[in-house]
């Protein structure tokens, strides 16, 4: 099994804690459905993201903590909405019942809505007016019709349908590139980045994002459900890269990816290193 770079322990450390202390879960039958989907076992690679691009722009881990959490809480919003009946209709996720079949769909999706408004209040209190309405509007663009509403309103659309390469490439950078981009773009942000710096970036993400999505559809196929947490098969109905390319292409393609978004980190030489970590993680992970 493909493990996690080994300077990603002390980001996750930094993003359990503070994700424990905005969400602690309590006897509310509400937050504690928010802290069981928010706090499963994760890798964390969104906020990790974040803080990696923070510090590459010259900024902290501590001022890009936030920022790094909402993204994570967003996220864990987008697993819960994407598991209900009514759109994937998965019953397991990260290894347990998912959230809607511990908790019911009505309080799973309070529970997503709370989590992405906790998401807005962290970066609106977290940060200066000036800054937080810039990543407020970074980061509602990511939800939204060009981002995960978008993406996976044109995936449930798809259903059962053929679609060609190019629609199936458009709703995953949506429901996979756009939070990606999000999080490295925040980031960047709160160091300060130059636009060049924050483009260069949102290239990189966008790219590993994709990359990102093509594995978890070759692992819906060949993965060991021990060690992805889910079952296999469970986009049966779906167009998928593996469906256009094969295994063997699908994880060529994710290659290729990941290659083109280590060429979007070039400005940066050196100093960049543990992102092309992860590139090179996200190409060859096996969970």
């Amino acid at each position: 099994m493909t493990l996690v770079p080994r300077f990603f322990a002390e980001y996750q450390r930094q993003i359990d804690g503070e994700l424990r202390r905005i969400v602690p879960g309590s006897s509310n039958r509400v937050e504690e459905a928010m802290a069981y989907a928010l706090h499963a076992p994760s890798k964390r690679i969104r906020p990790v993201l974040t803080m990696l691009t923070a510090e590459l722009c010259g900024g902290t881990v501590a001022g890009a903590l936030t920022a790094a959490c909402a993204m994570e809480m967003v996220h864990a919003a987008s697993l819960i909405l994407d598991d209900l009946p009514s759109m994937d209709d998965a019953a397991v996720r990260r290894g347990k019942p998912a959230t809607h079949i511990q908790f019911g769909e009505a309080m799973a999706i309070l529970a997503a809505f709370g989590l992405l408004n906790g998401a807005f209040k962290s970066i609106a209190r977290g940060y200066e007016p000036p800054l937080a309405s810039r990543m407020t509007a970074l980061l509602s663009d990511a939800v939204g019709a060009e981002g995960l509403i978008g993406g996976q309103t044109a995936d449930l659309l798809a259903t059962d349908q053929q679609i060609t390469f190019e629609m199936l490439e458009r709703i995953h950078r949506g429901k996979t590139g756009a939070l990606f981009s999000a999080a490295a773009s925040s980031g960047a942000l709160t160091a300060g980045a130059s636009s060049d710096s924050i483009a260069a970036l949102q290239t990189f993400a966008k790219n590993l994002g994709l990359a990102f999505q093509i594995i978890d559809d070759l692992l819906d196929v060949e993965g060991d459900p021990a060690v992805t947490g889910k079952p296999v098969r469970g986009d049966a109905k779906k167009t998928t890269f593996v469906s256009f390319s094969g295994p063997a292409g699908a994880r060529q393609l994710a290659t290729e990816l990941c290659q083109t978004a280590d060429r979007a980190l070039d400005p940066f030489g050196p100093r960049a290193e543990r992102l092309r970590e992860l590139s090179a993680f996200v190409a060859a992970r096996m969970s």
